[in-house]
C-alpha cells in the first residue's frame, strides 16, 4: 500500500509522483539533474535531482526529522566545470522517504528574492534540458 499524499513511506517501490491509477501528478516536466547540495540548518549534504521549474528532488545523505510542510534553506552547489555560482532557495517538503542509499525529500522551491539565484537555476535548470 502507498502513503497518502505528503506521508513518508519507506517501501522502496512507492513512487509518489505517481497516482494510484499510474498517472504522472507533475504539473511540470522535470529534468534528470546532478548538483551538490547542502542544507544551511543542518550542514547535512546531498544532491539535487529531478528538477522543473517548481520543484526538485533532494537525495540526503542522513535521515532528517522533518515533513510535508516544513521549509529547508538549501546551498546548490553546481559543478566548477558547469560555470554556474553557487546559489540558495528555500524549498517546501511534499513528501519524504528513505531508500537503501538516500533520504529522499520531494519540494516545491519557493519563490526567489533575489536575481541572481533566480539566474543560476534557471541556468541549471537549462543546462540538463
Amino acid at each position: 500500500m502507498g502513503a497518502g499524499k505528503g506521508e513518508r513511506n519507506d517501501d522502496p517501490s512507492f513512487d509518489p509522483r505517481v497516482d494510484e491509477m499510474g498517472k504522472e501528478q507533475r504539473k511540470n516536466p522535470r529534468n534528470k539533474t546532478y548538483a551538490k547540495v547542502l542544507l544551511e540548518a543542518s550542514s547535512t549534504p546531498g544532491y539535487l535531482r529531478d528538477l522543473s521549474r517548481d520543484g526538485c528532488q533532494l537525495a540526503l545523505t542522513r535521515n532528517l526529522p522533518v515533513q510535508k510542510g516544513d521549509s529547508l534553506k538549501v546551498s546548490v552547489l553546481p559543478a566548477e566545470e558547469m560555470g554556474i555560482s553557487r546559489f540558495s532557495v528555500t524549498v517546501e517538503i511534499m513528501w519524504t522517504r528513505s531508500d537503501p542509499v538516500y533520504f529522499l525529500v520531494g519540494a516545491i522551491i519557493a519563490p526567489l528574492t533575489d536575481e541572481e539565484s533566480e539566474e543560476r537555476l534557471e541556468e541549471l535548470f537549462k543546462y540538463y534540458a
